[in-house]
């Protein structure tokens, strides 16, 4: 996971939706095997991966080793495990934490952009053969305004983050070339999201 392009990708997930859901077609008031299943199924996938899985921080930077951060806070580069002292291993796990928080929050918000985007298409064949497109436009639009409230809130937890990073950064050297989310990615992250279109 490269942090550099995950603030600005935050918005794009969640009006995109998820390509994994599949081309089926599930009932959005089931919560079992509609949307909300899919979301609930999506965010323990995550919960998973996040407690028993090493996380990638070094995908895509030119020049540096690969990097990754496992669940107990090991930092890991280019294969080899670097040595902790039990507080540097805390802010790694702090920071772990925070990314945790922010996936997990995503997958909600990736879901509903998917489940608009299927009454989308239900919506503008509606529109095409009764010509109501007015109405139907009306009725997008607030479920979409409501897909910006949720992933507002994503952007909302990037300081959080940000503040993680760098107690990381500042006590294990190894860690610093790899924090490298900023305020421009925040802002951007923001940006993103008042300059959206529903």
């Amino acid at each position: 996971m490269n942090i550099k392009t995950f603030a600005p990708a935050l918005f794009a997930l969640s009006t995109l939706g998820l390509a994994a859901c599949g081309s089926s077609d599930p009932a959005a008031d089931d919560a079992k095997t509609g949307w909300a299943g899919i979301a609930e199924k999506a965010q323990a996938e995550i919960r998973e991966e996040m407690a028993t899985k090493n996380l990638d921080i070094g995908q895509g930077i030119a020049g540096l080793p690969s990097a990754s951060l496992s669940p107990q806070g090991d930092l890991v580069l280019d294969g080899k495990t670097i040595t902790l002292t039990p507080a540097q291993r805390e802010r790694l796990v702090d920071y772990r934490t925070q990314l945790a928080g922010i996936a997990e929050a995503g997958a909600e918000v990736g879901i509903q952009g998917a489940a608009i985007a299927t009454v989308a298409m239900k919506e503008a064949a509606k529109a095409a053969v009764s010509g109501d497109s007015a109405s139907i436009e009306a009725r997008m639009k607030d479920q979409t305004d409501a897909i910006k409230v949720a992933a507002q809130t994503l952007c909302d937890r990037l300081p959080a983050l940000l503040e993680a990073q760098r107690a990381a950064a500042e006590l294990v050297p190894e860690f610093k070339p790899y924090a490298n989310l900023d305020e421009k990615d925040i802002l951007e992250c923001n940006t993103d999201i008042d300059g959206a279109t529903p």
